[in-house]
């Protein structure tokens, strides 16, 4: 059993993968598993995948039975962690080598949830993002600062959690306001610790077209009314733009 479980989501991004799995194995923190779940790719991430966990016996390759998107990948994989500690990479993004090592020493003490600062790596723009010191359910309503990037949960403390497989985008935001709603509190790592990747055309870029999903996270999942939905809808709006203003 390892400390730390480690789990990515595979699917079609074969170009970025030895380059994901360089910024893994190069930790300074060695006690983790890797766990990969190659989500049905038409291209050669599961073959690469299985090449590469041939080289180091802390990364496990999972495939599904069939493509059934992002929180269904990253559920497989819930399944299967041994760690005490759960966080998510995705196969196109960076570690920097003391992430783990940061981040466990972060959560030891300021556990059960925490999540670090990471920058952004856009077309044109490289800029941090930092998040909160403190991050309650109240606070994450208005806007997300958690990502599946940075953020660390010690599941002995936080329970098995799973992401909702019956949504199409902002799974992970769901998955966060239901772990804080339960009275957790995250806890912010102020140092940068990845890169993140963004594309012009990945989910969180593109704020605007995931208003219809933001309603139906405050309404249907959280249950709210329609009117304060609406304004939780505005304020997220705004911290979207504030979020992403320099990035380009």
């Amino acid at each position: 059993m390892q400390v730390v479980s480690i789990i990515t989501p595979l699917f079609n991004t074969s170009k970025y993968l030895e380059e994901t799995y360089k910024s893994v194995i190069n930790q300074t923190f060695i006690d983790f598993e890797w766990i990969i779940i190659d989500d049905k790719s038409f291209d050669d991430s599961y073959l690469l995948a299985n090449k590469l966990a041939q080289q180091d016996p802390r990364i496990k390759v999972l495939q599904v039975n069939e493509n059934g998107g992002t929180a269904k990948a990253r559920n497989f994989g819930l399944k299967h962690a041994t760690g005490r500690y759960i966080t998510f990479l995705d196969a196109d993004d960076l570690l920097d080598p003391n992430y783990l090592e940061e981040q466990v020493k972060f959560i030891e003490k300021n556990g059960p949830i925490i999540s670090s600062g990471y920058r952004r790596m856009a077309e044109h723009t490289t800029t941090d993002f930092f998040v909160p010191e403190v991050v309650d359910y109240k606070t994450i309503l208005k806007g997300n600062p958690l990502s599946c990037l940075t953020t660390m949960y010690d599941r002995q403390v936080i329970g098995d959690r799973f992401f909702p497989e019956n949504m199409e985008k902002v799974e992970d935001y769901v998955f966060w306001l239901d772990i804080l709603k339960k009275g957790f509190v995250a806890k912010g790592n102020p140092k940068v610790l990845a890169t993140y990747r963004i594309s012009q055309g990945s989910k969180s870029h593109n704020k605007f077209k995931l208003i219809k999903y933001q309603y139906y996270v405050y309404h249907k999942t959280q249950g709210i009314n329609w009117l304060k939905s609406w304004l939780y809808v505005i304020r997220w709006a705004f911290y979207g733009l504030k979020k992403y203003k320099n990035v380009r």
